[in-house]
């Protein structure tokens, strides 16, 4: 069976029983742990940004900034933002990540080398001309491939920063970049910069189609974006 290349949080056995987790609520405790799986999948090491946390009930975040007098769940920092306590204890942070990334960068390079050498001595010389062919289209399709989108890219933080501040949602700006470079067969030297590309073209679109005078949407809140849109339904009905 081959291996998931899905990306994964690690969470203790006793997580549950720990007396910090234990006394939550149920919002609470299902924030902390949406706040977990949201930092690891976008290598923020633990940061959640405010506009971010909106997502969450403030009582449940109330709750995780007290459940500790000493080491609470969460810290605020000066500028509004949260942070899980201890997460680069259990999770792998954004420079062990990439450290990983590029040794297995550099293990296929030398592989790819190696077999390469390999196959050199097995050829013949009166089909050297054919092998020689043969090896430079397979050179041109690893490179190919290599360069289409892998399945562990994931945005940066100026990418979260950049949403955060066009009043995009990422989330679903990712899944629609994911979609369009699988239907096309995209290829990029920098999946970084296509996504950054991906996010000013979304923010133009949005300010084009921004009714005239309306202000710059704030950072983008699922639950307050359907109870402002049902509210303008009702005002234009007379409702």
């Amino acid at each position: 069976m081959s291996r998931r290349r899905d990306l994964f949080a690690r969470i203790s056995l006793d997580y549950a029983d720990h007396p910090k987790i234990a006394a939550l609520s149920d919002a609470a405790f299902r924030a902390h742990v949406e706040m977990i799986l949201y930092s690891r999948r976008y290598m923020t090491d633990g940061q959640i940004a405010k506009q971010i946390a909106k997502r969450w009930p403030e009582q449940a975040l109330s709750e995780l900034l007290a459940n500790d007098p000493d080491t609470p769940s969460l810290a605020l920092d000066e500028n509004g933002n949260y942070h899980i306590h201890g997460f680069s204890e259990m999770q792998e942070t954004r420079d062990e990540i990439e450290h990983k990334r590029r040794i297995r960068a550099e293990a296929g390079r030398k592989g790819g080398r190696a077999r390469a050498k390999q196959a050199a001595k097995q050829t013949s010389s009166k089909l050297l001309s054919k092998t020689q062919a043969e090896t430079e289209t397979e050179t041109e399709t690893e490179v190919l491939r290599a360069k289409r989108l892998p399945t562990s890219w994931a945005p940066t933080q100026s990418h979260i920063d950049r949403a955060q501040k066009s009043g995009l949602d990422l989330e679903r700006e990712l899944i629609k970049f994911r979609a369009w470079a699988d239907e096309k067969g995209a290829t990029s030297k920098s999946w970084n910069q296509r996504f950054t590309r991906w996010l000013i073209n979304a923010e133009e679109y949005a300010n084009r189609n921004r009714p005239a005078g309306a202000p710059a949407p704030n950072a983008y809140d699922p639950w307050a974006a359907g109870y402002a849109q049902l509210d303008r339904k009702a005002q234009e009905g007379g409702t």
